[in-house]
């Protein structure tokens, strides 16, 4: 009997952490709900038919800072996409973000307070991490917990999913 119930608490620790792998290109992007800090709120529903850029990221995270040049560079070159979103949920809260803000200007829609939604989005919560949703809703990029950051495959999928 101890046996088996061992072997049952082996399979069900498997099975529930494979629940919660990271979600990989072609899956579809899970349900949200942000908060921007312009005061509108944004949902799967209002980027249907878009290219969704995603980067999770907080305050006080040093490698979340120093790419903000870089992809402020990136939003500039799509300037003229109309099909594309930019949005980086942060963890903290609206005050912390604007005083950051003040000082670091960072070109993307920023959402605040948005652990719920990274945690549906960046299981392994390492950060920065970067996710392309297409315009069906599935992911073309995702760099959740390999910390490589490499800014020509993301631009490659931000081109493949907006002449898709």
């Amino acid at each position: 009997m101890r046996i088996f119930l061992a072997t049952f608490c082996i399979l069900f620790i498997v099975f529930t952490s494979n629940s919660q792998r990271n979600f990989k290109v072609k899956d579809t992007a899970p349900n949200f709900k942000l908060w921007m800090l312009d005061g509108a709120k944004l949902t799967q529903e209002d980027i249907k038919g878009k290219v969704v850029v995603f980067k999770f990221w907080f305050t006080s995270c040093m490698p979340c800072l120093v790419d903000i040049p870089t992809l402020n560079s990136l939003v500039k070159e799509f300037e003229n996409e109309k099909d594309i979103l930019f949005i980086a949920p942060a963890l903290d809260r609206k005050p912390v973000i604007e005083k950051l803000l003040e000082k670091h200007p960072f070109n993307f829609k920023i959402a605040y307070s948005a652990m719920d939604v990274s945690q549906k989005f960046n299981k392994n919560q390492v950060y920065p991490s970067y996710f392309v949703i297409d315009k069906n809703g599935k992911f073309a990029y995702v760099d959740s917990a390999t910390k490589i950051s490499a800014f020509k495959p993301l631009k490659k999928a931000i081109l493949k999913a907006l002449h898709n």
